[in-house]
Parts: C-alpha cells; sequence; structure tokens
C-alpha cells in the first residue's frame, strides 16, 4: 500500500467520501497531506511518535488552546467519526483538522505579508495571555535550551556515527564556542514570564489569504514556554529572501524590522518589560539554537529532519549561522 492510500485509509476515520489526496506543506518532521472529502476539506498528519512520545497529551494542549480562542487564529480540529482526536492503527497515531477556506502557506516573503506575519503572532500572544501556563502539558520537556542542544551536538561530534564530523570542524567550532550568547539566552529565561506558546512559529506555519496572515498551524508544540522563542522563530523565517537551506543566507533589515513592528503593534499591551527587551535578541537566540540542532542531525546521520537530498542538513546548518551574523541583536560568540 502507498502511503497515498494509507493516508485515504486513514482519512475515513475522519470524514465520508475521500475524493483525492495530496502531499501538502513543507514540515520536516510529521508527514501531512490534504484531503478532498464530501464533507469539506481537511488536513490529516501522522505525528511522528518518534518525537511526540505521547499524542494524546498533544491533543489535549491543542484542544485546550483551541476552546480558549474560541475557534479563532488556529484552524479547527476534527473528531473521528468515534469522536476521539485521534486515530491509532499500526501505520501510527493520526489527526486531522478542517482546512481553513482558501488559505495556504505563503509563496514568497514581501514586506507587507512579514508585517502581516508579525500581528498575527501578537494577536495570537495577546489572546493567550489569560490562559494559565498549567492548563497545558509540557510535551517536549526542555524543547527551547540552547546549552542542552550544545550538550547534545557535542556527545554526537564525540560518537561521529557517520564519519561526519570533520567535514564541518568550522561550523562544530564556531557554536561551541558560543558562550556569551548562550549566557545571555540563560539569562533572558530566567527572567521572563512562563506562558502558553507555539514553540514553532516560523513562517512555514503561518497560512496567508494573499498578503494577510490568518491563522497559525502545525500546533504539536502548544506548551508552556517563553514568547521570545515564537518573536525570534518568526523573525529567523521571514526576515530573509532566502530558502532555509540556503548557505548564502541573510538577514533583510526591512524585512526584519516588519515582523516586530507587526508584533509589537499587536502585543505591546500584554508584554512586560522582560519580555520586550527579549524581543530584541529573539532571532539570534532562535537562529543559534536550530543552526545547532542542523549540525547536530547532519553528524548523527540525519535521523530527525527529513531531508531531500544529501547534506541539506548541513548546508541548513551553514544557512543559519550565515543568518545569525547578519541578525539584530548576535552578540559576539565568546
Amino acid at each position: 500500500m502507498t502511503d497515498i492510500e494509507v493516508f485515504a485509509r486513514v482519512a475515513l476515520g475522519f470524514v465520508d467520501e475521500v475524493r483525492s489526496v495530496e502531499p501538502f506543506g513543507q514540515g520536516l518532521i510529521n508527514e501531512t497531506a490534504l484531503v478532498t472529502a464530501s464533507t469539506g476539506d481537511c488536513v490529516l498528519q501522522r505525528i511522528n511518535t518518534d518525537v511526540f512520545t505521547d499524542p494524546d497529551a498533544v491533543m489535549r494542549n491543542i484542544i485546550v488552546v483551541h476552546r480558549h480562542l474560541d475557534g479563532r487564529l488556529v484552524p479547527e480540529p476534527l473528531r473521528t467519526h468515534n469522536g476521539q482526536w485521534l486515530v491509532r492503527d499500526a501505520s501510527g497515531a493520526w489527526r486531522a483538522w478542517r482546512r481553513v477556506p482558501e488559505a495556504e502557506p505563503l509563496r514568497s516573503i514581501s514586506l507587507d505579508s512579514a508585517r502581516a506575519a508579525g500581528e498575527l503572532l501578537g494577536r495570537f500572544h495577546t489572546a493567550l495571555a489569560d490562559l494559565d501556563p498549567t492548563s497545558v502539558v509540557e510535551t517536549l520537556p526542555r524543547f527551547h535550551d540552547p546549552r542542552r542542544r550544545l550538550d547534545a551536538l557535542r556527545a554526537t561530534v564525540a560518537a561521529d556515527p557517520c564519519d561526519r564530523a570533520a567535514s564541518a570542524r568550522d561550523e562544530i567550532d564556531a557554536v561551541l564556542q558560543a558562550v556569551a550568547l548562550v549566557e545571555r539566552v540563560d539569562d533572558v529565561q530566567a527572567r521572563v514570564p512562563r506562558r502558553v506558546a507555539h514553540n514553532d512559529a516560523k513562517l512555514d506555519n503561518v497560512l496567508f489569504r494573499a498578503s494577510h496572515a490568518v491563522c497559525l498551524v502545525d500546533l504539536d508544540t502548544l506548551m508552556p514556554g517563553a514568547w521570545f522563542w515564537d518573536v525570534g522563530d518568526l523573525v529567523r523565517t521571514a526576515g530573509t529572501y532566502a530558502e532555509e537551506d540556503d548557505p548564502r543566507a541573510s538577514i533583510d533589515p526591512q524585512l526584519y524590522n516588519a515582523v516586530l513592528d507587526g508584533y509589537r503593534r499587536q502585543a505591546a499591551g500584554v508584554l512586560d518589560a522582560s519580555e520586550r527587551d527579549a524581543v530584541d535578541s529573539a532571532g539570534a537566540s532562535v537562529t543559534f539554537e536550530q543552526a545547532v540542532r542542523f549540525l547536530t542531525d547532519w553528524v548523527a546521520g540525519d535521523v530527525y529532519y527529513r531531508t531531500t537530498r544529501p547534506d541539506q542538513n548541513l548546508d541548513r546548518a551553514r544557512a543559519q549561522l550565515r543568518l545569525l551574523e547578519s541578525m539584530p541583536g548576535t552578540v559576539p560568540y565568546s
């Protein structure tokens, strides 16, 4: 049975009369398809249970947030025909949500769409400001933690399972020497309040109608955290015209400022002083952490992020390091 046939079979647990199934989105962790059905289009996703080991907890977090938002700013989750939020079978754990009408990932960034994405994130945080972070659980402990990510890189380089470390020695040395940056992130993390956050608010996870940002998707990482990680992920991905695996990447100051201007316009009323300060260095914090994660996965043999070509994770890491060099708020590595 092909992947498309598996998706079509599983989709019948959520909808009636599947008419078509096609791959959907650019996600690097879960597998996602767009399903056209007699009862309307939906997005079906096979959850990567190697990463998200408790899919039920993931769905409980999503439902808590969806209900708190009254269905605004996020897509509507779909129940199965027997009233559950997941289909489980030998092929995995599956979830679905109703497709947001006429909304899709952005094809190319512009100043208007960068500002709109920032505004959407600001509205999202504003709407979640009164949601108690203890109402959701931490499904990925220490998810945003550059110090932990560096420890993982050190261990992977020491093991060097694919004999790759020597080929990336310059990149490995650069991130392992980033003492000042890691210490600053630790300080910021200790000062900002704990919030309910998206935790993966990159541009690919924002749906648009034309240049209007409609909603945030890929909600598997909804859990307690700090809002500056969301802001940083958005400026990391919406503040450049380059693809995520383009080693020539650099931050465009106009795009970068458009994202932050839009965000501040919408979220200013709910940010405390520590969060307002954290926004200025958020992009550098996330970009560094993502460089470490891509580099670790490349040395490990591409076991976490899906790739479409050799050395793609290494190029992703190099792209993040180039972005970091041009990112406002970056401090010297050592």
